[in-house]
């Protein structure tokens, strides 16, 4: 299980992607809460998704290569389906046998039935995989890619021409989104031209530049002193603190008063990046100062097999969790968040031996085609 420490990976950002796929594995438990009616999770909820989604693209942004984009269409588009697209498929196939034998929370489809199963596989064949909502993060990674490799061949002579794309990219894709009625399942529409969530890439790649900018400076955060990092967090905390409830709108998915990126809802044009950017920095100076423990950089390594696998816990395990805390513990914040850290730290234990066996019998299917394995050969 343990991954050796001597590696090429940069691994501050692979603790940071541990610290990035726990905030998913909370924030999905603590969003039942919510829809219960906890104002204390709410509150938690709101925190949370005001940055963890965008954290994820800017350290994808971090460890891209820029080389890629030079690259012929053909080998570009290869790469990306069996590196992103393959584990999107894989995926939604393994969960689509529960619902035969388990009752799962899935939105408004009826499993298991012909037409559930119909309608589940149109919706994930344009984006919203049903069958395993997180794993739509994989459909947006692949559309901000698809931007980088069109965009960045014309910005990348300079840090300064990064910095004003990322702006330009951020700037047009969110007043996009709230112009265009490309995504609304409030009028029962899930399915549009919404392939790879291109929508939100355009947004999205504006934060993914950021990363490419960061790593372009050499910001090598676990190299500083924590004399140095720990002020810095402090402050990216107080930041974060003090902008998240001031985010009141406009938000393009009403049910919720709060950032949700798989619905391209932001909030405000200035505070969602103020509030974002703030929290990205955050995990990062946290990664920085956190000692480089085997078991932390391994589900770092592994965060796409860990973002599908929470689809159990999204779909099956939370909902009658969640109902369970609300009938018997106490609904204070130091419970809240005693609660949802044990089930974050419990999902996370749970998905080990998982993450191991598809790492070891069908890694070309789950996001490392390069690799051989005993059922494989390499996929490029």
């Amino acid at each position: 299980m343990s991954a050796p420490l001597t590696t090429n990976r940069i691994l501050f950002i692979d603790i940071a992607r541990f610290y990035a796929i726990a905030l998913v594995f909370y924030g999905h438990f603590i969003e039942e809460l919510m829809l219960l009616e906890n104002p204390v999770a709410a509150s938690q909820y709101k925190f949370i998704y005001a940055f963890h989604m965008v954290l994820f693209i800017v350290l994808a942004g971090y460890v891209a290569k820029e080389g890629d984009v030079d690259w012929d269409v053909k080998r570009f588009l290869k790469h990306r389906f069996f590196s992103r697209l393959l584990p999107y498929i894989f995926f939604t196939l393994l969960m689509m046998i529960p619902p035969v034998f388990l009752n799962g929370k899935f939105f408004g489809l009826e499993l298991p039935s012909f037409d559930g199963y119909a309608t589940g596989l149109v919706n994930t064949a344009f984006g919203l995989p049903s069958f395993c909502i997180p794993s739509w993060f994989l459909m947006l990674i692949i559309g901000v890619e698809l931007v980088h490799y069109a965009a960045f061949r014309f910005v990348r002579n300079s840090d300064g021409r990064i910095l004003t794309a990322a702006i330009v990219f951020y700037a047009v894709g969110y007043l996009l989104n709230l112009k265009l009625d490309i995504f609304n399942p409030l009028k029962g529409r899930t399915v549009g031209w919404n392939y790879f969530f291109i929508h939100e890439a355009i947004t999205l790649y504006g934060f993914y530049l950021v990363g490419i900018y960061l790593r372009r400076r050499q910001i090598v955060l676990d190299r500083l002193s924590a004399k140095i990092l720990l002020p810095g967090a402090v402050v990216a905390f107080l930041i974060v603190l003090l902008t998240y409830q001031l985010n009141t709108g406009p938000f393009t998915f009403h049910l919720y008063n709060d950032v949700v990126i798989l619905f391209a809802s932001h909030g405000h044009m200035l505070l969602f990046p103020l509030t974002a950017i703030a929290g990205c920095a955050l995990v990062l100076l946290i990664a920085g100062m956190t000692r480089r423990q085997k078991t932390i950089v391994w589900l770092g390594q592994n965060t796409l097999i860990l973002m599908c696998l929470n689809g159990i816990f999204y779909h099956y395990i939370n909902p009658p969790a969640s109902k369970w805390v609300m009938a018997n513990l106490p609904h204070s914040a130091l419970s809240i968040f005693g609660v949802g850290c044990a089930m974050t730290a419990a999902s996370l234990a749970l998905c080990i031996p998982f993450v191991w066996m598809f790492n070891r019998l069908v890694p070309q299917l789950v996001g490392k085609p390069k690799r051989k394995g005993p059922l494989l050969g390499s996929l490029i």
